[in-house]
């Protein structure tokens, strides 16, 4: 815990946001900072007292109350996936459906330490809080007028069936995005080629030429051998 015998510093605002598990950004949220900020008092300032006492005693606060869940705590996909299914089926590919991905995605998610984007993350945690919050009735509305609005979102995009398809692009787009990819492809190669064949027909620097003499000066005779000065 912080000292109770000096000022909150800097240097605090960092510690209490390690003991809470936090990353930077989430930090500056809580604290209600810039990053600039952040690192003006964390980085910076790090030995000086907080200037800003409401600050100051917030950071103490939150050093005094370990207990308190000061960010949301994200659900695992696993979770959403056993309370989904207890609302409506779902099977894994299109679990993810629901949540903008692609089929494959569940079936990564549901690996142990796997990552998920944050969109995905906060998106299953409203969700989470929403299911929570209602009845069992309710849930199952909730989940058919979502399934809905991921329909009317795919079908806004051009894509006919999202979840039998659990391709969030259609084939035509999917192509284009191939072609396009094959031609920057090409193009680099190319590129590569030309740069290639233009270093190759740069002329070669020429040799410095040797300095002439200044106007009015003779030119230096060339220095004779010991040898050949002493025959003379």
């Amino acid at each position: 815990m912080i000292p109770t015998n000096r000022a909150v510093l800097g240097k605090d605002l960092d510690e209490v946001r390690k003991n809470f598990g936090m990353l930077v950004n989430d930090a500056c949220w809580v604290f209600g900072l810039s990053i600039t900020k952040w690192m003006l008092i964390v980085r910076q300032a790090h030995d000086k007292p907080v200037k800003d006492t409401n600050l100051a005693l917030l950071v103490r606060f939150l050093d005094q109350h370990h207990e308190l869940e000061v960010i949301p705590q994200y659900p695992k996909a696993s979770e959403m996936f056993e309370m989904v299914n207890k609302v409506q089926a779902y099977d894994q590919k299109r679990f993810s459906v629901l949540f903008g991905s692609e089929a494959s995605a569940t079936y990564r998610w549901l690996k142990p330490g796997a990552k998920i984007t944050p969109a995905v993350s906060r998106l299953m945690y409203y969700m989470r809080m929403v299911l929570l919050s209602s009845s069992v009735e309710k849930r199952a509305t909730m989940m058919e007028n979502w399934r809905e609005t991921v329909e009317a979102e795919a079908r806004a995009r051009g894509v006919e069936d999202i979840f039998k398809t659990g391709a969030w692009k259609n084939k035509s787009v999917r192509d284009a995005d191939d072609e396009s990819a094959e031609e920057d492809a090409d193009g680099a190669d190319e590129e590569a080629k030309v740069a290639g064949e233009a270093t190759k027909a740069q002329p070669k620097r020429p040799t410095a030429a040797k300095k002439a003499p200044k106007e009015g000066k003779a030119p230096r005779a060339p220095r004779k051998s010991a040898a050949k000065a002493a025959a003379e």
